[in-house]
């Protein structure tokens, strides 16, 4: 072989490889660029999905706080509501005690004059009524009148014992009773039915009498009513049956039934 063609073979196969390795490095240029771009859109893409991520955290952060704020502001408005109703309510109640005050201080100043009147006219009905059970009766009205005075009592107490004290009185108009007493210096057993007849027995069951109240004095009955008043003696101390009485009913006169 001649060695000018062998090294001129040599050259060419030198300058081609030297041509492609060019041309490779040419043509890879692209393919590195493309490869580095994907790279940096995937890089872009992570850190915009990072982002998003972050929004969607404080989106849903925000909503619960959203959704917290107006659970919150429904009770204040249910509690704001209830509110509303109760001072409504206590100040309809407080205009309604107001107005029981204002009326129970008109019925104070009316309450006593009241109260007095009806000391005075029991005093009168006492006066006026049969004698009997005349030491406690005279001790209870003392006791209202006492009661009156006292600055320390309530009217409340006042008005309670005054109606008891009628109560008590319009009591003996319906009811049977006897009472040891004095009539005329002599020791007796008074009958008294209600308050129609008031009449007496002797212990010695000698004597018998009624009470007059026209004369308001006691008169004397014949014998023939002992077995009549001793009988009915004997009815208000529960030891008989009850029973028609056949009495002598006095004229009553000045005076009322409570």
């Amino acid at each position: 072989m001649d060695l000018r063609r062998s090294g001129t073979a040599a050259s060419l196969l030198f300058a081609m490889v030297l041509g492609g390795v060019a041309l490779a490095q040419q043509s890879s240029d692209p393919v590195t660029k493309a490869i580095d771009s994907t790279v940096d859109t995937n890089r872009a893409a992570r850190a915009s999905q990072s982002k998003i991520d972050q929004l969607d955290d404080q989106t849903r952060s925000m909503l619960e706080r959203y959704r917290s704020a107006s659970w919150q502001a429904q009770q204040l408005t249910v509690y704001a509501d209830q509110l509303g109703e109760l001072v409504s309510a206590q100040d309809a109640e407080k205009a309604s005690l107001l107005r029981q005050i204002d009326e129970m201080e008109r019925t104070e100043r009316e309450l006593l004059p009241l109260m007095m009147r009806m000391v005075q006219g029991l005093e009168q009905f006492i006066a006026l009524d049969l004698p009997f059970l005349a030491t406690e009766r005279k001790e209870r009205l003392a006791s209202l009148k006492k009661l009156m005075g006292d600055p320390s009592a309530t009217n409340t107490d006042k008005f309670k014992r005054i109606l008891e004290a009628w109560q008590i009185e319009a009591e003996y108009g319906r009811s049977l009773a006897s009472e040891r007493a004095e009539v005329e210096g002599r020791t007796v057993d008074v009958l008294r039915v209600g308050r129609v007849g008031l009449f007496y027995l002797s212990a010695d069951g000698k004597h018998a009498g009624t009470w007059d109240a026209s004369q308001k004095k006691w008169v004397e009955l014949e014998h023939r009513h002992v077995s009549e008043i001793r009988h009915g003696l004997r009815m208000a101390r529960e030891t008989a049956a009850p029973d028609l009485l056949r009495l002598p009913m006095p004229a009553v006169a000045g005076r009322s039934a409570p």
